[in-house]
Protein backbone atom coordinates (compact mmCIF):
# COMPACT_ATOMS: atom_id res chain seq x y z
CA UNK A 1 0.00 0.00 0.00
CA UNK A 2 1.35 3.20 -0.96
CA UNK A 3 2.55 5.74 1.88
CA UNK A 4 3.47 8.95 -0.31
CA UNK A 5 0.61 8.91 -1.84
CA UNK A 6 -2.30 12.22 -1.60
CA UNK A 7 -1.88 15.89 -2.38
CA UNK A 8 1.02 17.36 -3.48
CA UNK A 9 2.90 18.43 -0.88
CA UNK A 10 3.64 22.25 -1.13
CA UNK A 11 0.24 23.43 -3.47
CA UNK A 12 -3.22 22.88 -3.94
CA UNK A 13 -4.27 21.52 -7.05
CA UNK A 14 -7.60 21.45 -6.93
CA UNK A 15 -7.97 17.79 -6.32
CA UNK A 16 -6.44 17.49 -9.91
CA UNK A 17 -4.25 14.61 -9.36
CA UNK A 18 -3.04 12.02 -6.71
CA UNK A 19 0.57 12.82 -5.50
CA UNK A 20 3.24 10.64 -5.30
CA UNK A 21 6.06 12.11 -3.24
CA UNK A 22 8.74 9.08 -3.50
CA UNK A 23 9.92 8.13 -7.24
CA UNK A 24 10.20 4.23 -6.31
CA UNK A 25 6.54 4.52 -5.07
CA UNK A 26 5.31 6.51 -8.42
CA UNK A 27 7.28 4.15 -10.47
CA UNK A 28 5.91 1.01 -9.03
CA UNK A 29 2.42 2.60 -9.39
CA UNK A 30 3.08 3.36 -13.05
CA UNK A 31 3.74 -0.31 -13.83
CA UNK A 32 0.99 -1.69 -11.85
CA UNK A 33 -1.64 0.85 -13.83
CA UNK A 34 0.43 0.37 -17.32
CA UNK A 35 0.98 4.29 -17.33
CA UNK A 36 3.76 6.75 -17.43
CA UNK A 37 4.98 8.95 -14.99
CA UNK A 38 5.06 13.08 -14.74
CA UNK A 39 7.31 14.36 -12.14
CA UNK A 40 7.35 17.77 -11.13
CA UNK A 41 10.21 18.92 -9.53
CA UNK A 42 10.25 22.00 -7.40
CA UNK A 43 10.13 24.16 -4.23
CA UNK A 44 7.17 25.58 -2.16
CA UNK A 45 9.04 29.03 -2.47
CA UNK A 46 9.13 28.90 -6.32
CA UNK A 47 6.72 30.79 -7.97
CA UNK A 48 6.38 28.93 -11.01
CA UNK A 49 6.06 25.86 -9.31
CA UNK A 50 2.79 27.08 -8.17
CA UNK A 51 1.75 28.48 -11.05
CA UNK A 52 2.38 24.96 -12.95
CA UNK A 53 0.14 22.93 -10.15
CA UNK A 54 -2.35 25.68 -9.27
CA UNK A 55 -3.15 27.12 -12.88
CA UNK A 56 -2.38 24.70 -15.64
CA UNK A 57 -2.47 20.58 -13.59
CA UNK A 58 -5.83 21.63 -12.98
CA UNK A 59 -7.12 22.81 -16.66
CA UNK A 60 -9.83 20.58 -17.45
CA UNK A 61 -8.23 18.38 -20.18
CA UNK A 62 -4.58 18.54 -18.49
CA UNK A 63 -6.07 17.00 -15.75
CA UNK A 64 -8.27 14.49 -17.81
CA UNK A 65 -4.57 13.91 -20.30
CA UNK A 66 -2.57 12.97 -16.62
CA UNK A 67 -5.31 11.32 -15.04
CA UNK A 68 -5.79 9.20 -18.33
CA UNK A 69 -1.82 8.28 -19.04
CA UNK A 70 0.03 9.39 -16.10
CA UNK A 71 1.48 8.93 -12.42
CA UNK A 72 1.75 11.89 -11.01
CA UNK A 73 5.03 12.81 -8.83
CA UNK A 74 6.38 15.84 -6.63
CA UNK A 75 9.84 16.28 -6.01
CA UNK A 76 10.90 19.16 -3.46
CA UNK A 77 14.21 20.06 -4.99
CA UNK A 78 15.25 21.09 -1.80
CA UNK A 79 14.99 17.41 -0.74
CA UNK A 80 15.81 16.01 -4.14
CA UNK A 81 16.34 12.18 -5.01
CA UNK A 82 19.14 10.92 -6.41
CA UNK A 83 17.52 9.22 -9.41
CA UNK A 84 15.20 12.40 -9.83
CA UNK A 85 18.87 14.42 -9.91
CA UNK A 86 20.17 11.97 -12.46
CA UNK A 87 17.93 12.28 -14.68
CA UNK A 88 18.27 15.86 -14.66
CA UNK A 89 21.92 15.95 -15.17
CA UNK A 90 22.19 13.23 -17.95
CA UNK A 91 18.91 14.50 -19.87
CA UNK A 92 18.56 18.29 -19.15
CA UNK A 93 21.84 19.53 -18.16
CA UNK A 94 20.49 22.52 -19.71
CA UNK A 95 17.79 22.90 -17.13
CA UNK A 96 18.10 26.19 -15.00
CA UNK A 97 14.67 27.82 -14.37
CA UNK A 98 12.06 25.43 -11.77
CA UNK A 99 9.88 23.40 -12.22
CA UNK A 100 12.05 20.97 -13.77
CA UNK A 101 9.48 18.31 -15.25
CA UNK A 102 10.05 15.03 -16.34
CA UNK A 103 7.93 12.25 -18.24
CA UNK A 104 9.28 8.56 -17.96
CA UNK A 105 8.68 5.28 -18.54
CA UNK A 106 7.07 3.27 -15.91
CA UNK A 107 11.11 1.62 -15.67
CA UNK A 108 12.47 4.96 -14.86
CA UNK A 109 13.20 5.95 -18.31
CA UNK A 110 13.26 9.71 -19.86
CA UNK A 111 11.35 10.29 -22.49
CA UNK A 112 10.60 14.39 -21.88
CA UNK A 113 11.53 17.26 -20.17
CA UNK A 114 11.02 20.76 -19.70
CA UNK A 115 12.62 23.54 -17.29
CA UNK A 116 10.36 27.00 -16.37
CA UNK A 117 7.36 27.54 -16.25
CA UNK A 118 4.64 25.97 -18.97
CA UNK A 119 0.57 27.44 -19.48
CA UNK A 120 -1.46 24.89 -19.49
CA UNK A 121 -1.69 24.73 -23.83
CA UNK A 122 2.40 23.69 -23.24
CA UNK A 123 1.35 21.16 -20.80
CA UNK A 124 -0.87 19.54 -23.18
CA UNK A 125 2.03 19.61 -26.08
CA UNK A 126 4.80 17.81 -23.89
CA UNK A 127 2.22 15.53 -22.16
CA UNK A 128 1.37 14.70 -26.32
CA UNK A 129 5.03 13.98 -26.92
CA UNK A 130 5.62 11.82 -24.02
CA UNK A 131 3.07 9.92 -24.17
CA UNK A 132 3.65 9.33 -27.66
CA UNK A 133 6.60 8.04 -26.73
CA UNK A 134 7.70 4.27 -25.98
Amino acid sequence: MPTNLGAHPHFHDRGALKWYTSLSEGLAAAKAERKKVFIEYGRAACGACRALVEGAIPHEAVKARLNESFVAVAIDCDQPATEVEDLRDLHMPWARSLPFVFYTDEKGQFLHGTSGGRSAAELLDDIAQAASRK
